[in-house]
């Protein structure tokens, strides 16, 4: 068997705790014994070299001239194994790798809800992309998508999930040992399921798009109660997270007008309580997000109100999911955490990827958030894990393939030297070209430094799509700022020109240049409709047609703004 010295570097994600290479490489054929399964999914070759099973501190691996030996958990092992085929193809370095992780719960939230429903196939890619970076978890934020048996009208029109579809997504993941969790919500964002002709009786509020449930209600608990229990039946999973957040208008309704007094605190401790209870009846644990008991996005009024359930007993019994999206400092989320920890409470943390409401991550805010909430968390004992997070606020208009990059870094960020880039090009052979431009697109009208202005307001897309927020936008911008981000786009897309893209940045670069076109006043309605067709390719290649009418809607009403545009300006006055 030939060995060379010194032939290239390579990558492992998250960077180990302890790695010796002496520079050799063998000629790699394939293997005689590695798992069938992960041989298949990852097309793996049959030849001659052979897994041993050893032992040895921790989890980690060592390659010889035609073996492998591993040792401790052998998920995390193969996991290896396959980042270093990827990376050599036919050759394998002679190296032995320790691996030790900080947080043993490793989970991505994906947000499947709010307007784009991937498809199993889709789920399933998503899943072996996580299972080769070593996460451990994946949590689906369902909302009215699961096929609840009881109540088979919830969900029909949006495109919710067979049972055997969720199933086969489940097994996969058993499989590659990533856990399927269900992430639901019984309190709040209930909107999808209350406006629903037979449940609006259980709104708190008189617009169930309002979405919080009237939980004073015994028959709106029983509710809540008989959809989480079908849930919990149905998915094999050890945690179950019931939701739980932004629920603002509770109180203020329907269990107000009872009597007319506030009691949203007490009604929501009640509520989740009973929640926490029938999770933990099927030996299962309770998830739940903390921005309600710990009033963090309250106004300052309200805030030492809620701020007393934090001390009830029942917290204990559940695990609080620390959700924080912003770009501040590590002081801040270190008080964060210690609000939660000083009670003795168990907690994972919950940055979020920032691709909600926008076509594109906003890759500098959310590598920003990553950073620090990951440097305030990785000394205190309270942090159990982390769960990364991906919203479709607005009809999930970032397509999910643009996560894969903040995915990979995420996981660097948490787990190790925060180096992402290069293993990023080592493990998808992709030019750093390229690379370069997937982080410009994500760096125009960054919320990083004007977090308070900017959350959920986009201005490339508004402009774009010409919306009634640009309308009143246009009176209070400063000039300033749409010049600086027209250089910013101007910059970005001479570079992208000169690049052979993939599709889904194709679709970007060409969602820019419109952009520029309506700052020139040079955009026609053929713009509009030749950019919806490239989206409704790339959306359909990961998503089923459900929710892709909301989006490509936008794109088709501002082509018919621009026609009404150009009618009136011909018109003579």
């Amino acid at each position: 068997m030939h060995c060379v010295k010194d032939m290239k570097n390579f990558y492992i994600v998250p960077e180990p705790k302890h790695l010796e290479f002496d520079g050799t490489w063998y000629d790699f054929d394939g293997f005689q014994n590695f798992p069938e399964f992960l041989a298949k999914e990852f097309s793996v070759a049959k030849g001659s070299w052979i897994i041993e099973k050893s032992s040895g501190m921790g989890t980690g691996l060592r390659i010889e001239k035609g073996v492998v030996r591993i040792w401790g958990d052998e998920r995390i092992a193969y996991a290896t194994i396959l980042q270093l085929v990827l990376q050599g193809r036919d050759k394998l370095p002679s190296v032995r790798v320790v691996e030790e992780f900080r947080y043993a719960f490793r989970g991505f939230h994906l947000d499947v809800a709010r307007g784009g429903v991937p498809t199993v196939d889709a789920l399933k890619k998503l899943l072996k992309w996580l299972y080769l970076l070593k996460y451990n978890y994946l949590a689906l934020y369902l909302e009215d998508l699961f096929p609840w048996e009881k109540y088979r009208d919830i969900g029909v029109v949006r495109g919710r999930y067979s049972r055997d579809e969720l199933k086969e997504v489940i097994e996969y993941g058993k499989k590659l040992g990533v856990e399927v969790i269900p992430s639901l919500e019984l309190l709040g964002h209930m909107e999808n399921i209350l406006v629903l002709p037979p449940y609006r009786k259980y709104s708190e509020w008189h617009n169930p798009r309002e979405g919080v449930l009237d939980a004073s209600d015994e028959e709106a608990r029983n509710f809540a109660k008989e959809l989480l229990q079908e849930v919990v039946e149905f998915f094999p999973s050890q945690y179950i997270h019931i939701g739980g957040d932004e629920t603002w208008a509770l109180g203020r309704g329907r269990s107000l007008d009872k009597t007319n007094t506030f009691r949203g605190p007490e009604i929501y401790e009640k509520h989740m309580k009973m929640l926490i209870d029938v999770v933990k009846s099927y030996g299962k644990k309770p998830m739940l997000w903390g921005d309600m008991i710990t009033a963090s996005y309250l106004k300052e009024s309200e805030k030492e109100i809620w701020r007393k359930i934090l001390e009830s007993k029942i917290w204990r019994e559940a695990i609080i999911v620390n959700w924080d999206y912003t770009p501040s400092p590590v002081e801040h989320f270190k008080h964060s955490i210690r609000v939660i920890g000083d009670r003795g409470l168990k907690q994972i943390i919950a940055p979020g990827l920032w691709n909600w409401s926008r076509f594109y991550p906003d890759f500098l805010t959310a590598l920003e958030n990553l950073r620090n909430f990951f440097e305030a968390a990785k000394n205190d004992s309270s942090v159990e894990g982390f769960l990364i997070t991906a919203w479709g606020d607005d009809g999930s208009e970032c397509l999910f393939q643009y996560l894969y990059p903040l995915i990979l870094a995420a996981m660097e960020i948490a787990e190790g030297v925060g180096k992402w880039e290069e293993k990023w090009l080592a493990l998808t052979g992709e030019s750093r070209e390229v690379l370069e431009i997937r982080k410009w697109f994500g760096k125009i009208f960054s919320a990083k430094d004007e977090y308070w202005t900017r959350w959920g307001f986009w201005l490339p897309k508004h402009i774009a799509l010409k919306t009634e927020d640009m309308k009143i936008a246009k009176m209070y911008l400063d000039k300033s700022v749409v010049d600086s981000m027209r250089r910013e786009i101007e910059e970005v897309v001479k570079m992208a020109e000169l690049i052979n893209l993939p599709k889904e940045l194709e679709f970007v670069k060409e969602f820019y240049k419109l952009v520029l076109k309506v700052l020139d006043g040079r955009e026609t309605a053929s713009d509009y409709i030749a950019l919806a067709k490239m989206y409704i390719e790339l959306w359909l290649s990961e998503r089923k047609p459900q929710g892709l009418e909301t989006v490509v809607g936008k794109f088709w009403r501002a082509a018919g703004v621009t026609e009404m545009e150009r009618s009136l300006l011909s018109k003579p006055h």
